[in-house]
């Protein structure tokens, strides 16, 4: 069943229309009924329903605006449009914002069940999901994708690329070259393996590589899986469009969350092209370490290295050996209750007299490891314990109980480090933007688009920063207003209609609906008390 919200300025449309999804409670169900697109906007759309039903011509937010904004939140909305106006520009801009019904007054009961029809369609197409495992496993194993697999595995590690290793990679069906623009992406689940089932996973990994190739059909791609990881290599004859590439993304995760009940980040790396197109080590590396900043910026986002570029600490050293390379990879991601369930059964397994001759360097290459995925090593230093401090802590660890201590205490710190440095950069591009909405709040025609573009944040990461804050930019734009209204309400020589215009309202009906909305009295109301 879909979740609907209905938005018009008309009561009696609002009724009518609700009562045509009663008729269809099997497949609707509507969770909220607002007046304006303001209200829809700031009530509404936080109550991720996946159908909007709105007017275009209403009070404060058109329809349209509407459905523009709140797809910036909810990549995978469908939203039919019902107006008394039959314009085509109204319906030009209707479709480019891919709406499924463009439907005019007085509404039909066959017009708009039809379209309801439509609607259910498209969402059934986004959500629809095949869980027959063994089905999947035989479209996804073909002997050639776990050759390619192999391939990519090895490209992504590789300092320089020889040319045999290049001729292997057309022979596989992988071409590389002659793509003057690159990028790599690395998607990963937010939970912890154990809250993952096995099907779940599988789920994932197949239907990421469908919706990846629904995404970018007209470009050239290749997926492939590295260490836990769904990765992708996109190429590219034409530069890449940030905000394009960000809406997928966005779309990807947004469906799979939606069809496998799993939730996904992406990091996206830097956009290589001319001679750093043949980087693909450090490219990848960049995605990777994009991807870390999910720990502070919080789950279910697109995160491009662009984004974080300037607040990158020192770099990380790498472990040869897959064990100590999980475990640093668990606390780059800040997953500590994985990383100590590895370290556990890594110390319960070399705890036998079967490793008693190389105990004491398995503990220190495990130690190297969790040392070098802390990325500020200074800071462990002068909070925790010095070098020789930890050293001396861990090998001085009389029974396995301590030792397992000791290390899972050092997982703890490491990881509190790594959310703390990191925090100081989100933190920092947070106070950029308040301060950029304060700065400009006046502008009657303020958008999050203005925000990205003049602070050079993708939309994504802009959100994603509010929203780890309790935050989205509507809400902030209107509490910096209301705020400065009060002020300004203050001097009974100020009239409704020029302090209106001061705090970025054209219009003094919607400065008063806002008021009240986010005080509870009308302005008039507040100046006399």
């Amino acid at each position: 069943m879909y979740s609907v919200i209905i938005v018009d300025d008309e009561a009696p449309i609002r009724e009518r229309i609700l009562g045509f999804l009663a008729k269809r409670s099997e497949d609707f169900t509507v969770i909220g009924s607002f007046g304006n697109g303001y209200d829809a906007l700031l009530s509404g759309v936080p109550l991720e329903p996946d159908l909007i039903i709105t007017d275009i011509k209403m009070p404060f937010i058109s329809g349209l605006e509407l459905i523009k904004r709140a797809k910036q939140e909810l990549p995978l909305v469908q939203a039919i449009v019902v107006s008394g106006f039959d314009d085509f520009e109204f319906a030009k801009e209707a479709i480019s914002l891919g709406v499924v019904g463009y439907i005019l007054k007085p509404v039909s009961p066959e017009e708009i069940g039809n379209t309801l029809t439509k609607a259910k369609e498209a969402l059934d197409k986004e959500y629809q999901v095949d869980k027959d495992i063994k089905d999947l496993q035989a479209k996804n194993e073909t002997v050639l994708k776990v050759v390619q697999n192999d391939d990519l595995n090895k490209l992504v590690t590789l300092k320089s690329i020889p040319s045999n290793f290049l001729q292997k990679l057309k022979a596989d069906g992988i071409f590389v070259e002659g793509y003057p623009n690159l990028l790599f992406a690395v998607f990963d689940s937010d939970e912890s393996s154990d809250e993952i089932s096995f099907q779940d996973s599988e789920l994932v990994t197949y239907y990421l590589g469908q919706y990846v190739g629904e995404e970018f059909a007209h470009k050239h791609f290749a997926t492939f899986e590295s260490g836990g990881d769904q990765s992708l290599i996109l190429m590219d004859k034409e530069p890449f469009d940030k905000e394009l590439l960000q809406a997928s993304f966005a779309r990807i995760i947004a469906k799979i969350r939606k069809t496998c009940g799993v939730s996904l980040s992406c990091g996206v790396s830097d956009f290589a092209s001319g001679e750093d197109v043949t980087s693909y080590r450090k490219i990848y590396r960049h995605a990777k370490w994009t991807l870390e900043y999910r720990t502070v910026v919080g789950s279910s986002v697109v995160l491009f290295y662009s984004d974080l570029e300037g607040a990158k600490s020192s770099s990380v050293g790498k472990v040869d050996e897959n064990e100590f390379k999980n475990v640093a990879y668990l606390i780059l991601y800040g997953k500590e209750k994985d990383a100590k369930e590895a370290v556990s059964r890594l110390l319960e397994t070399i705890s036998t007299i079967n490793y008693k001759d190389s105990y004491f360097l398995i503990v220190n290459n495990l130690l190297d490891s969790i040392l070098k995925s802390c990325v500020a090593i200074d800071k462990l230093y002068s909070s925790y314990l010095p070098h020789i401090g930890i050293v001396n802590k861990v090998f001085g660890s009389k029974t396995s109980e301590q030792t397992q201590e000791c290390f899972r205490e050092l997982i703890e710190k490491v990881i509190a480090i790594n959310d703390k440095e990191r925090a100081v950069g989100v933190d920092e591009a947070y106070e950029q933007i308040r301060s950029f909405i304060e700065s400009n709040y006046k502008r009657n025609d303020l958008s999050l688009e203005d925000v990205a573009e003049e602070l050079g944040y993708s939309v994504s990461y802009i959100s994603a920063i509010l929203k780890r804050h309790d935050a989205s930019f509507t809400k902030y734009l209107t509490q910096v207003r209301m705020e400065q209204a009060k002020l300004l309400l203050a001097d009974p020589n100020n009239k409704m209609v020029t302090i209106a215009s001061e705090i970025g309202y054209d219009d003094p009906y919607y400065f008063s609906h806002c008021f009240k909305k986010y005080f509870g009295v009308s302005p008039m109301e507040y100046r006399k008390s």
